[in-house]
């Protein structure tokens, strides 16, 4: 057969099964030219390319689209991991994604609400989450006074507050109850477990008491099986904890996550209830556990103008005790949409981090816990081609991470309040 022949016969293959060509088309490239781009260290001059979601090598052919960055900063975008994700999904996701905020943990999420949340994040250019479905916690424990008496009112208004159990939280008050428990939360497809420890140093006295309802949470005598079930089943464990007697209580237990930094809030009480010390910072990292910081919710304590330089100091103790222990941080907010961008900035005025390092947390070392399995926070051939452009450097003033040009997810460009 010659080769007219061979062509003629192939051509005809092709339109029989289906074959476009004797190698697979490539969709086509697009080009950021003229940009900086974070290394993790520094920013680079240099272009990218991005195919089919991801960045790539630079083709041998030109590309087919052109995009001047006009020397922009390049960084990954932000990842917040924690985040109730409050008010409608839509909403959400579009405040998020304007503040350049992609990644999510939601640490406490009603199982009734997660489908629904779920499916619409589903579609491309949306962020992604990771959810805590029905937390853990005693009768009388947090979040119940949270989700029966306001929430039913202001917000789930179609619902009874007994309805709340079982599916804004779960109850575990003997050994008895946990693998029910931990299996209900397998069902529903929990992506992780959370816990709720509340001054868990006067359990015994707080337990029966009905006017600390809210303010306490799981007997810590059982924190080890929780956790142990848990890991059984595959699942991480995220503990909600206040004093720092709570973090000893999590971190003996092998949690994986601290959902909270020791001392995040101290309201009224001294403050040397919530400080933690090198013993504890050593033990927490000998234990492999990360510690989410959400410092900012300091501001909140009772009497500021007073009391506020004395939560900050222990504040500012703990996180450098950690720190120094090489306990690894990752930046959450219990906040908004856009209020990681706030911790890290919160973070950079307390004096634990410099700006290079808060980009860091919030561009890299937070979307990996969030999401190990992927390939994130690199911008670089083989990872997603998702990154923020900004006006300013953010590494000479870490407020310079809301000047964004351009939002792009896995190759989708994003225009703001069009998510």
């Amino acid at each position: 057969m010659n080769n007219s022949a061979s062509i003629l016969v192939l051509a005809v293959c092709g339109l029989l099964f289906g074959i476009t060509s004797l190698a697979a088309v490539p969709s086509d490239v697009t080009a950021y030219i003229h940009g900086q781009w974070w290394d993790g260290q520094r920013f680079e001059p240099g272009d990218r390319y991005v195919q089919d979601g991801l960045f790539v090598s630079k083709p041998a052919a030109s590309p087919a689209r052109s995009v001047d960055l006009h020397g922009d900063y390049a960084v990954p975008p932000f990842g917040d991991a924690h985040n109730h994700m409050p008010g409608s999904p839509a909403a959400f996701n579009s405040a998020a994604l304007d503040a350049g905020v992609f990644y999510f943990m939601n640490p406490n999420i009603m199982a009734s609400v997660v489908p629904g949340t779920r499916a619409y994040l589903a579609a491309p250019g949306r962020i992604d989450a990771k959810f805590a479905i029905g937390g853990i916690t005693a009768p009388g424990g947090h979040p119940e006074k949270l989700y029966q008496d306001i929430l039913t009112k202001y917000v789930y208004t179609d619902m009874k507050p007994e309805q709340m159990v079982g599916d804004a939280f779960n109850y575990v008050t003997k050994a008895a109850d946990i693998d029910p428990v931990m299996d209900k939360l397998v069902a529903e497809h929990t992506d992780f477990v959370k816990i709720f420890l509340l001054y868990s140093e006067d359990f015994a006295k707080r337990k029966d008491d009905p006017a600390v309802r809210g303010d306490k949470g799981l007997n810590p005598a059982l924190v080890p099986a929780i956790v142990a079930a848990a890991h059984k089943r595959g699942l991480k464990v995220a503990a909600h904890i206040e004093t720092a007697a709570d973090f000893r209580v999590a971190v003996a237990a092998g949690v994986d996550e601290a959902a909270h930094m020791p001392g995040y809030v101290a309201l009224e009480d001294p403050v040397s209830k919530y400080a933690i010390t090198d013993a504890d910072a050593a033990a927490a990292a000998k234990a492999h556990i990360t510690v989410v910081t959400t410092s900012w919710l300091g501001g909140n304590t009772r009497d500021p103008a007073k009391r506020l330089p004395e939560v900050q100091a222990m504040q500012r103790a703990n996180l450098q005790r950690l720190q120094a222990a090489g306990v690894p941080l990752i930046l959450g907010t219990d906040g908004d949409a856009g209020g990681v961008v706030k911790e890290a900035q919160y973070l950079v005025n307390l004096g634990v981090l410099d700006a290079p390092t808060a980009l860091r947390l919030l561009c890299v070392d937070t979307p990996r816990f969030i999401f190990p399995e992927r390939k994130l926070g690199v911008l670089e051939p083989g990872y997603e081609a998702s990154f923020l452009a900004l006006s300013a450097d953010p590494t000479r003033d870490i407020g310079n991470v809301h000047k964004i040009d351009l939002r792009e997810k896995q190759g989708l460009v994003l225009k703001p309040g069009e998510h």
